[in-house]
């Protein structure tokens, strides 16, 4: 890789349009929406509340059947096969319903029966007649072409049509159901201060702009009116079990709207819950699984003995392997398995697959990783749980590690912190950095404190260029989220923003050391910094901001560019960083650069083949090479089309 020198004490980009980096990112919280937006649209589009009017408008026959009351020879018909009713007039059906259809079923208050007519699939490949079996059912009706069976006792349900409901202990509602609506969570702070109150459709951008933005004391008022009207008016007297639901072998439910489509076997219990459903994206919960006080979104799976309490997990995430998620916003394609996440706002993509644990995390951008044994909970010791740690976006805790509290890596996004390693409580502003323990012992002169860890600034661009890749094609095959929104791209203006600002910070240096402090610079944290890799890292910073300018003018000269002032940040940055080179060399430069990333993936790739060969028996045999890699492929693909692009443009 060919790094471009420049003077350190060089500055570029004007402060108007640093700004307009920042607030063209449609991740950025200068256009995320203001509180009292988010109160606004509370509830604007909610199948709970019309599910709840539905309800109240006609108690007696929700679903809307055309009724009737029982002959004489139906009710005998019905009782010679076992049933029961405590007044037989309060029992009314649909005007085709066929009586041979309930059998041994104790109907108590008012029930409304639907018609029933052929089978319904109970598990895949599986069939059953429709209708009532075996059951007591108090006040509760039955929708058309449904199966009830061995159902010891429901009270208060609407069963919606094509549903089951088979071998179930009890299914009941107070007659003032939420759902899990209107819980306040303390999220990042445990004992409270950043409360986010839940509605069913909350979002993780909503949710993030409530628990950060606290001293708009207005808003704040005006989301949790919202909330509360919201929850007044869904407020339900009935449990239901919508369309083409399936729920099966479980012991108790309660307060519970289970959502169309919806797939529920041999859970342990759910108890005052929304699932949110639909038969394209059908929620599953199994495996032992219990569930309380929480909402779950569209796609949602929870099993593997999971444990959900006072939670939010939106859509399309999955908590499995006997993990614990408490008073937490789970965002939507994270999957937790086997570890503890309490009082966190959990952004998209996050990998946690082991034992560990996230205790009072803020951390709404995600896409990062927690590896076995990572500790990111030392938040008090002997006083109150009052502190937080603000992870950026993709940062990636290592096998062991400790992180003690408060803690601020969110300015540091694709932050690396090393196996092993134990952090001091600090703020660290370096994008793409390494922190680990000191890979080389020290001058016997240098002023660091044992506890301090080494930082190693753009690490991740040089040295992890394969990942950065994998994780945006990661990302953009494994998005499944229809609600929120979700940037795939690392280099975007947010983040170059960042960029920037480290990098400006590391040439500002007057008096140059071997080693530095955060009391030489600025956002190092905790930790020291050797002169080398500040040098390097400028370096490699320059050059990350030199391909990002040089795409913009090549989206520039294409027509291409959508983003208001990027194409004066295009020109500034690259007059600053490529000086009297015409816009042909500077397209061709880009190419080079993107042939130079490439090849950084692609080495990375070797070095992980040769080190696995020289290590393990016929490694070669059983892992692809880089030449194939599916990764290296695709960064060599982009610089075939820049080369493509950049062609068509200069003609």
């Amino acid at each position: 890789m060919r790094l471009v020198q420049h003077a350190p004490g060089c500055r570029f980009v004007a402060e108007a349009h640093l700004a307009a980096m920042t607030t063209s990112d449609p991740c950025e919280s200068a256009d995320a929406l203001s509180l009292a937006d988010i109160a606004a649209r509370i509830g604007g589009e909610s199948e709970l509340i019309e599910a709840a009017r539905q309800a109240k408008r006609r108690r007696d026959n929700v679903l809307g059947l055309l009724l009737r009351d029982l002959t004489r020879e139906e009710i005998a018909v019905m009782e010679d096969r076992g049933c029961r009713s405590d007044d037989w007039k309060a029992v009314q059906v649909a005007q085709d319903f066929d009586c041979f259809r309930v059998r041994r079923a104790h109907l108590k208050g008012r029930c409304v029966l639907g018609r029933f007519q052929g089978e319904v699939e109970v598990v895949p490949g599986i069939k059953l007649s429709t209708g009532i079996y075996d059951c007591t059912l108090i006040d509760c009706q039955v929708g058309n072409d449904s199966l009830v069976q061995d159902v010891r006792f429901a009270a208060n349900l609407v069963v919606d049509r094509e549903a089951v409901l088979f071998d179930v202990g009890s299914i009941t509602c107070s007659g003032t159901a939420v759902f899990g609506t209107g819980q306040s969570l303390p999220i990042a702070c445990e004992v409270g201060g950043r409360e986010v109150p839940l509605w069913a459709e909350i979002t993780v951008e909503a949710g993030a702009e409530i628990a950060r933005n606290r001293a708009d004391v207005a808003g704040q008022a005006a989301v949790r009116a919202a909330v509360k009207a919201y929850v007044a008016a869904l407020t339900s007297p009935v449990a239901w079990l919508r369309r083409r639901a399936r729920v099966s072998h479980i012991d108790r439910l309660h307060d519970v709207y289970i959502g169309a489509g919806a797939r529920i076997d041999h859970a342990l219990e759910l108890v005052n819950v929304t699932v949110l459903s639909s038969p394209e994206e059908p929620v599953q919960i199994d495996g032992g699984a219990s569930i309380r006080d929480a909402i779950l979104q569209w796609g949602v799976s929870v099993g593997g003995g999971g444990i959900v309490r006072r939670t939010a997990l939106l859509e399309h995430s999955g908590v499995d392997e006997h993990a614990v998620v408490e008073t937490s916003i789970i965002g939507p394609n994270t999957h937790l398995a086997k570890g503890e996440v309490t009082a966190t706002l959990l952004g998209p993509f996050v990998g946690f697959h082991h034992q560990s644990m996230l205790i009072a995390a803020f951390w709404p951008e995600g896409k990062g990783n927690v590896a076995h044994g990572a500790m990111v909970g030392s938040n008090h010791t002997g006083r109150a749980p009052d502190q937080e740690v603000w992870p950026g976006e993709g940062a990636f805790f290592g096998l062991g590690c400790a992180i003690r509290f408060p803690a601020d890596y969110s300015q540091a996004p694709y932050t690396v912190i090393s196996m092993g390693v134990t952090t001091l409580p600090q703020k660290v502003t370096f994008p793409f950095s390494l922190i680990t323990v000191p890979v080389e012992t020290l001058g016997n002169d240098a002023q660091v404190p044992r506890a301090l860890n080494e930082i190693v600034p753009a690490w991740g661009l040089f040295a992890n260029a394969y990942g950065l890749v994998r994780n945006e094609l990661k990302f953009a095959s494994r998005d499944k989220a229809k609600r929120n929104h979700i940037e795939y791209k690392v280099l975007r203006p947010g983040i170059m923003r960042l960029v920037k600002a480290a990098r400006d910070r590391l040439a500002a240096v007057r008096v140059v050391k071997p080693v530095y402090l955060e009391s030489d610079i600025e956002g190092l944290g905790r930790n020291f910094l050797r002169e080398e890799n500040r040098l390097q890292a400028i370096q490699v910073y320059d050059l990350a901001l030199t391909r990002y300018a040089l795409r913009l003018l090549l989206g520039e000269v294409e027509g291409r560019l959508t983003i208001a002032g990027s194409a004066e940040i295009a020109h500034e940055l690259a007059d600053a960083l490529l000086p009297g080179l015409d816009l042909r060399a500077r397209l061709l430069r880009l190419v080079e650069i993107e042939r130079g990333n490439a090849q950084l993936v692609q080495d990375s790739k070797s070095k992980d083949d040769e080190r696995g060969a020289r290590i393990i028996p016929g490694y070669a045999d059983a892992h692809v090479g880089a030449a194939a890699d599916p990764v290296v492929k695709s960064a060599w693909e982009r610089v075939r089309t820049t080369e493509q692009r950049v062609a068509a443009v200069l003609g």
